[in-house]
């Protein structure tokens, strides 16, 4: 068998032939590992070797970069601002440079400090034009003579060199694998490249697996679905051709409007951003989410397992031919869930409005909605009332821990033709009730919400007093009912928490302006005229007495008797949660 590949060498020169596929992955390196990179360069290392693709046989053609983006991406932020990345590893010539030419101005004209970081970094970068417009500015300003002016120019002129000889560019050698096979496989070398450095996710498999399986979508203005797709497909490429250090091979934005054609892989992330546009109170503004979201969608449309994905290719003509249902489907079922959820789990901010707590959400769990919804009649009654009742498994299916595993095999059982599992049926009280006092008994002691705890706050609030006895028109912040400062004068040991300071029992929403008046008080030291005597009875909070007991005993170090009450407290907000969301 034939080796279809051969080694090859590249030059910073070649850099400017170099372009990547669209179904490349984005620059992931964090500065420390840049700076770490660029270090390597500097001490003249060996860097490891590059996977590329000749456009053509043509001596210099340009070339199909399929590993070592983030190596090569370094290095042109490092042509471009290579003060960046020597300022770091020689921070103390820096320093020098900028206290000397200070000092030389200072003895010159009296003042001190004259150049400050910003202005020294952009004399550097603007190089030896910059510099001399700037000291002769200075000379008419302040009268800096000749002799002062040559030493600034001398300890400039000292600074370029130490940079241009930090890597010495013109001496790089990138050794590069040039991959001579066809080109119908560039994309299952680049899925096979998971086998070793930065992983891929499956997501970016499929995206680099399915670039020859196509999509055609109707004509433009004949579907808003279909229209609203194509233009996040493209805002993806854009924003990315604009983050990227080279050249996306291929794209072209018009030519992308004109023919409509886009890929199963890109279908799916789109798809995921669609339903996310629709539904931000439960599909977060993350990559991993809104993939999980969209390629789960063609799972549940195509009735394929979402253990198995990756055969969803072989299912394209049944999604070419109800593209259109599918994304209806989609549509309404986000806009549904949307109206459900936004009044559940929104933050009250005078500054955003769609702010949501997600600490109960899960991709599968969502998308476990979809399925139980997706062949349902939306005027039917069976659809109302699953729509109903998911309201009230978000709450239960996270204290019994439902998701925590295996939950696209859970998801599974939802599916329209599995039908195992529905939510047609309401959660019973008892049931709930006694995932409840589970929960609660599994909390563990500690000062701080956890994501969990905020968003129960948040629904029980919506659901009560935010909704009723406080008024709307500023941000609201969570509360230590207890104050935390209290609680950290008498537990101040982080590695051995006792007292249950942010379980639920003792996390309430208060409006900024009341938390910040309130400090470590009480509700009660501030309630003279009675304003809050509403939002105490309707928040559950704790009965003077009872608190003033609670108070009493964190001053004496009875812990057991301050977790009694929170714990009381909790149950209290709990059962309260339930009713409302099963009276609903």
């Amino acid at each position: 068998m034939s080796a279809y590949y051969e080694p090859i060498e590249l030059t910073i020169n070649d850099l400017d032939r170099i372009t990547l596929p669209d179904f490349q992955r984005g620059f992931v390196w964090s500065k420390k590992k840049k700076n770490e990179f660029i270090e390597t360069l500097s001490k003249g290392f060996p860097f490891g070797t590059l996977l590329v693709y000749p456009e053509s046989e043509e001596t210099g053609s340009r070339l199909l970069l399929l590993d070592g983006q983030q190596r090569l991406s370094t290095i042109k932020e490092y042509l471009s601002d290579p003060l960046v990345f020597w300022k770091p590893n020689n921070s103390d010539r820096y320093q020098q440079s900028l206290k000397d030419i200070n000092q030389l101005l200072e003895d010159q004209t009296g003042e001190p400090k004259i150049l400050n970081e910003k202005e020294f970094d952009d004399l550097v970068n603007g190089g030896t034009d910059a510099v001399a417009n700037w000291l002769d500015q200075l000379d008419d300003e302040k009268g800096v003579n000749a002799s002062t002016r040559t030493q600034v120019r001398t300890i400039f002129k000292d600074l370029h060199a130490n940079i241009d000889s930090y890597v010495n560019v013109t001496d790089i050698r990138i050794l590069a694998i040039k991959f001579t096979g066809s080109k119908e496989h560039i994309a299952e070398v680049f899925s096979n490249l998971n086998k070793g450095g930065m992983p891929l996710s499956k997501y970016e498999i499929y995206r680099a697996a399915w670039i020859h399986e196509k999509v055609v979508l109707s004509p433009a203005g004949s579907s808003k679905q279909q229209d609203k797709i194509l233009g996040l497909v493209k805002d993806y490429y854009t924003e990315m051709s604009n983050n990227a250090e080279f050249d996306l091979n291929g794209f072209s934005e018009d030519e992308l409007t004109a023919e409509r054609s886009i890929t199963l892989s890109e279908l799916g992330a789109a798809l995921g951003m669609f339903a996310q546009s629709n539904l931000g109170a439960l599909i977060s503004d993350t990559p991993n989410s809104i993939n999980e979201i969209g390629f789960g969608i063609l799972g549940i449309a195509t009735n394929t397992d979402n253990r198995q994905l990756d055969i969803l290719s072989s299912k394209a003509n049944q999604i070419r031919d109800n593209l259109q249902v599918i994304l209806e489907k989609t549509e309404r079922i986000c806009v549904n869930l949307q109206s459900t959820f936004a009044k559940l789990l929104r933050r009250i901010s005078a500054t955003k409005s769609d702010c949501f707590e997600s600490g109960l959400s899960a991709s599968f769990k969502t998308l476990s909605y979809f399925a139980a919804l997706w062949d349902l009649d939306p005027d039917s009654e069976e659809y109302r009332r699953s729509l109903n009742n998911i309201r009230s498994y978000y709450v239960f299916d996270s204290w019994t821990k439902a998701w925590s595993s295996h939950g696209d095999q859970r998801l599974s059982d939802y599916y329209p033709k599995q039908g195992k599992r529905t939510y047609l049926e309401p959660v019973s009280q008892e049931s709930f009730e006694d995932a409840l006092n589970q929960w609660l008994s599994d909390t563990t002691p500690g000062i701080n919400f956890n994501r969990e705890t905020k968003a129960l706050v948040t629904i029980h609030a919506n659901l009560s007093y935010l909704s009723t006895t406080v008024p709307h028109g500023e941000s609201f912040e969570l509360e230590h009912i207890i104050a935390k400062k209290r609680i950290n004068e008498v537990d101040s040991d982080p590695s051995n928490r006792k007292i249950y300071g942010g379980a639920l029992g003792n996390c309430m929403y208060l409006p900024k302006q009341l938390n910040n008046k309130k400090k470590e008080k009480t509700l009660y030291d501030i309630n003279c005229d009675g304003n809050y005597d509403e939002l105490i009875r309707d928040a559950f909070y704790f009965d003077k007495e009872q608190l003033d007991s609670a108070l009493s005993a964190l001053a004496s170090k009875n812990v057991e008797e301050v977790n009694k009450l929170i714990f009381i407290r909790g149950s209290q907000v709990g059962k309260d949660l339930i009713n409302k969301l099963l009276k609903a």
